[in-house]
């Protein structure tokens, strides 16, 4: 399988629709792998060089490996693009052949020494290729880094009760009559509201719980604003993008911003009025997405990485992340 460099900007945009049609057929694709995250990103960060490795086979592109090259101490890192704001990095590959493919990468790597002085490669799902390879030429080293938890979800909404406890059912239904006593509790989508409104609604939520307690939260700088604008709007288009607003008589409460891909939904981010915080908005606004994107089809909800307490009251379990470091030999 030859392999190719993709070096610019303005290539990555090329090859973006080579890109699209492997990650659909990817199995273990997400959200951060797709040109509409990490284009964006590049964008946004510019933290080093492209250096992004494509494999094709005979009749399309087999796997890509969305690199950059970075100076860190005086050494060249090789790394994935998405870095810092990704909860999942890795090789992108088609169903068949994955293993040849990930061995194609890491030969192209082992070829090209003269680029790179050390590979640093994370955070990598625990079933990723990648971690299972064992390139000649180059010494790797693999160690835990973080969790994701996930809850697996039923076919209906009415069978939540077989996956999350009695206890949390019973409170969420508790909060819900409790600000249902005050008003109109709606939940807001993008087809109820334009997207551009509901990602201002939860930008202002977020910024406001984290300037609470002292902080920026992860929306603190402008240049993260407008990668999140650009990459929303991307997913918006190709109608994965999930984006909800809890509101109490058309006041946002909290809000929730996230991303369909294939049968999961990925919660990266929400945000709740810390001035109504005795009302559990949080909590609410978790229950009606997951409520949600069951109906439209999802058989699991990824809470991404972190190990917060909420998140296990709803049932989730752990999956691992990993950081696969490479030297070459010498």
């Amino acid at each position: 399988m030859p392999a190719e460099e993709i070096t610019s900007l303005d290539d990555l945009e090329a090859l973006r629709g080579d890109w699209t049609a492997l990650c659909d057929r990817a199995p273990r694709a997400t959200p951060f792998q797709r040109p509409e995250w990490l284009i964006p990103w590049w964008r946004a960060f510019q933290p080093g060089e492209p250096w992004v490795v494509a494999v094709r086979n005979p009749e399309r592109l087999a796997a890509l490996a969305p690199l950059l090259v970075y100076l860190k101490e005086g050494k060249r890192i090789v790394a994935f693009c998405g870095g810092g704001i990704s909860d999942y990095c890795d090789v992108i590959t088609g169903p068949e052949g994955e293993e040849e493919a990930v061995a194609a990468l890491l030969d192209h790597l082992a070829a090209r020494r003269e680029r790179w002085d050390a590979g640093d490669f994370e955070p990598v799902p625990g079933d990723s290729p990648l971690l299972r390879a064992t390139p000649d030429g180059l010494q790797v080293r693999t160690e835990p880094r973080d969790v994701c938890p996930g809850l697996d979800l039923p076919d209906r909404v009415e069978e939540l009760r077989e996956v999350v406890s009695t206890r949390q059912l019973a409170n969420l239904r508790k909060y819900r009559r409790k600000a249902e006593a005050l008003g109109e509790l709606r939940l807001q989508t993008v087809d109820d509201r334009p997207w551009e409104e509901l990602l201002d609604t939860l930008i202002d939520l977020h910024g406001a719980r984290w300037s609470e307690l002292g902080e920026a939260g992860m929306l603190g700088g402008e240049g993260l604003r407008a990668f999140h604008r650009e990459a929303a709007a991307g997913f918006h288009a190709r109608g994965c993008l999930g984006l909800y607003a809890l509101c109490l008589d058309g006041n946002p409460l909290a809000a929730l911003y996230g991303f369909r891909e294939k049968d999961t939904f990925y919660c990266y981010m929400q945000g709740f009025d810390p001035e109504r915080a005795k009302l559990s908005p949080g909590a609410m606004v978790v229950g009606a997405v997951i409520e949600d994107v069951i109906r439209q089809g999802a058989k699991r909800i990824d809470f991404l990485r972190g190990r917060e307490a909420y998140k296990y009251a709803w049932g989730a379990t752990d999956r691992e992340t990993f950081r696969r470091t490479v030297i070459p030999k010498t």
